[in-house]
């Protein structure tokens, strides 16, 4: 992407930032004033879109930073994005949890909603999510398109939320709001598990879903003068950002940089790594060796743990 495209979507991104955080904090007091549930699970809803947004201006921040020499953070400060979404959809998971008891309880203890500004709120709640998802149709970068969707998604709760508040007002069936507020409590739920299982992924190191390990193992022995492929690690410092290492075995007589540029070059086009870290051994280096000094290779491994 352009630079100019780049920074438009930077702009689009904070505009969208704004109208949510405005859109959360005048639902949330409308809530509070017309005892809602379902307006404040809508208001939930709209904060785990606005914290995706929040995460994602971070991330681009930061990463434009140059790094200052002699750093201890040697990878950058990338990963502040996977901790702020690991903290948002722990605190998310903590508001549904609330928002369920209250809901459960006022089934069974009905209370009176205000009907007029709950159906007003929610109007201007589902005019500020169109506006924003306006302002980011035309996005190019993928967390424009990923906030666009969001705000659609939250367009369709604003609309749940005003068919309840019609409900209420025409038939007086106070039980339609916290049974909707739990629908969308699971929405909410939904999306704060998706969002923790994906920062626990990036900060166990998982490998990511895009790079299947055994073909690309497969692949790299297959490559012409690679004998063996051993103590390969895939991993991530970001949501989007892969890593690979790896020691291959060179066939006698090969020409390793030729080598290495093979391996590099199809590791970035077929499997979108750029940032590789490849070791070229020798047979007699590996059959003598063993690598038995790297932790996760099979000679580090003790006997009696194998025999176990």
């Amino acid at each position: 992407m352009s630079v100019p495209r780049y920074r438009a979507d930077q702009a689009r991104l904070r505009q969208a930032l704004a109208l949510t955080v405005v859109i959360v904090v005048g639902q949330a007091l409308g809530a509070w004033y017309s005892g809602s549930l379902a307006l404040l699970s809508d208001t939930g809803h709209v904060l785990t879109d606005s914290l995706a947004i929040g995460a994602a201006l971070l991330a681009l921040h930061i990463a434009a930073r140059p790094l200052r020499p002699g750093s201890r953070f040697t990878y950058g400060l990338h990963r502040i994005e996977v901790v702020v979404a690991l903290g948002s959809a722990l605190l998310l998971l903590g508001v549904c949890g609330w928002i369920v008891w209250q809901a459960v309880h006022r089934l069974f203890v009905p209370r009176q909603v205000l009907v007029e500004p709950m159906l007003g709120v929610a109007l201007l709640g589902l005019l500020g999510n169109v506006a924003v998802a306006l302002l980011l149709h035309h996005g190019e970068s993928l967390s424009v398109r990923a906030a666009y969707l969001h705000a659609l998604s939250d367009a369709v709760s604003s609309v749940a939320v005003i068919g309840a508040a019609l409900g209420v007002w025409w038939t007086g069936a106070l039980w339609l709001d916290p049974v909707l507020s739990l629908v969308l409590v699971g929405f909410i739920a939904r999306q704060a598990l998706l969002l923790l299982w994906e920062a626990l992924s990036v900060v166990l190191e998982m490998s990511p879903k895009t790079v299947p390990v055994l073909e690309l193992e497969a692949v790299l022995r297959q490559l012409p003068g690679v004998q063996d492929v051993h103590d390969l690690h895939v991993w991530r410092i970001t949501p989007v950002e892969s890593l690979l290492s790896a020691h291959l075995v060179a066939r006698p007589g090969a020409d390793r940089d030729e080598l290495l540029a093979q391996a590099r070059a199809l590791l970035e086009e077929r499997f979108g790594i750029a940032h590789v870290s490849l070791q070229v051994e020798p047979p007699e280096f590996v059959h003598t060796w063993q690598c038995h000094r790297c932790p996760y290779s099979p000679g580090a491994i003790p006997p009696s743990v194998i025999k176990s």
